[in-house]
């Protein structure tokens, strides 16, 4: 009875990869909920649940819930006697190529889905908001704060998790699972509904493919990190139903159909955001042939 029970958490290589993606999971969650105890942080935490973000409460947030998954995959690293460097993100080609080639397709995405909208009568530009020392400010601000997003998110979704679920179930199932993980917390969010999820579910599984061509999350970092701040600062629109103070333009999303303009999910709830997500995952697969992360869980540290 006791080998049969010993069996169900533990297999060949330990404890099973389920059961520490459950131990991680709670980790996060109680570091998390620790954080948000205390006065300051929970006060901050509020005055997001309008909708609306300046570039200290979310990069402030963002940062403690960053460290939380960063010590929960420590602990887990200690007790699986591996580098913390092995779940996605090496120190080798910290923000090198492949960071800034995620920058370049992240922005450039988003420009063009922005560029199309316009075209089609959905959005106006409008005029600038910033100028001088507040531009200057505003700017660099923001462009923190969204690289804390794009490494807290894409460590916390497709750091540990991919990297430990994929020795039990495999790499596609295991970026399915978590990708719509990604979506339906995403619904939390003030503004947000089906549709904008959905896209955020498919933007999942388009950085997943990155990580399985390139062997790390360095591009889906860098990827991520520029979408949202193109969307956000630059263009000035709802990102994934948030508003941010301190933007670039005065510019406007015209109350058109949703299906171009996103209404007030933003633009990841158009219908080009599926259609330019569609064209990213043939050019990445086309461009990025080959398979990097090994289907045992071996995530490689490429230093491109």
């Amino acid at each position: 009875m006791a080998v049969g029970l010993r069996n169900v958490f533990v297999g060949r290589n330990g404890i099973r990869a389920g059961w520490r993606f459950l131990i991680f999971v709670t980790l996060v969650v109680v570091f998390r909920v620790a954080a948000f105890r205390v006065p300051p942080v929970w006060r901050l935490f509020k005055t997001t649940e309008s909708g609306t973000l300046t570039p200290f409460s979310d990069g402030t947030l963002t940062s403690l819930s960053a460290v939380g998954a960063f010590l929960a995959a420590f602990i887990m690293s200690r007790i699986e006697k591996r580098r913390l460097t092995s779940y996605g993100i090496p120190v080798t080609g910290a923000f090198g190529k492949l960071f800034w080639s995620g920058v370049i397709w992240g922005f450039g995405m988003l420009t063009l889905e922005m560029l199309i909208i316009h075209a089609l009568g959905g959005f106006a530009f409008g005029g600038f908001a910033l100028r001088g020392a507040t531009l200057v400010h505003y700017a660099a601000a923001w462009a923190v704060n969204f690289v804390l997003v794009g490494i807290n998110e894409e460590f916390t979704f497709r750091g540990y998790p991919q990297f430990t679920l994929t020795t039990g179930i495999g790499f596609w199932p295991t970026a399915v699972l978590l990708s719509v993980l990604f979506g339906c917390v995403h619904l939390f969010n003030p503004n947000e509904g089906w549709v904008g999820a959905l896209s955020v579910f498919l933007f999942g599984m388009f950085a997943c493919l990155t990580l399985k061509r390139t062997g790390n999350l360095w591009f889906a970092i860098g990827f991520h990190a520029a979408g949202d701040y193109a969307e956000t600062f630059v263009y000035s629109v709802p990102d994934s139903g948030y508003v941010a103070t301190g933007h670039l333009l005065n510019s406007t999303l015209h109350p058109g159909p949703r299906w171009l303009t996103g209404g007030s999910i933003g633009p990841e709830g158009s219908v080009f955001a599926f259609v330019l997500l569609g064209f990213a995952f043939y050019l990445f697969s086309w461009l990025y042939p080959g398979q990097r992360f090994d289907e045992a869980g071996t995530a490689a540290s490429s230093s491109n």
